[in-house]
Formats: structure tokens, sequence, C-alpha cells
């Protein structure tokens, strides 16, 4: 039973590694949202909607990683 929970908790571990993945491309995205306003002012509502869309779309993959985890420990 004890190598079953250490199996859970080493597995939740590598399960959360790519959250840092997560974080390096919304910083990624945001930081040319302010690159590309700071060539093109006039589109920045575009922009920022595109840029808005890329962020929904990396928390989707945080999402499901977390469900994931929640997948492995409770089963």
């Amino acid at each position: 039973m004890t190598f079953v929970k250490s199996a859970k908790i080493l597995s939740l571990g590598m399960v959360f590694t790519p959250f840092a993945g997560c974080a390096i491309g919304t910083g990624i995205i945001y930081a040319s949202l302010l690159k590309a306003i700071s060539y093109c002012p006039d589109m920045e509502d575009t922009l920022f909607a595109y840029s808005a869309l890329g962020f929904a779309f990396i928390e989707t993959f945080a999402l499901l990683l977390c469900i994931v985890a929640g997948l492995i420990y409770f089963m």
C-alpha cells in the first residue's frame, strides 16, 4: 500500500511540471503583445483579442493537467 501511495505522489510531481511551461507561455504571449502594440498601436484591440485567445488555449492545457492530476490521485 505504501508503494502505491509513493507512486501516486511521484506521478503527481511529474504531472505538475508542465505548469512551468504554461507560465512561460503566458509570459511570452503578453511580452509579444506589448512589443506588437508598440510597433502598431492602432491595432491594439485586434492584437489583444488574439493574445486573449492564446492565453485561453494555454490555460485550457493547465486545466487539463489539473484534471489528470486529480484522476491520478483519487483513483
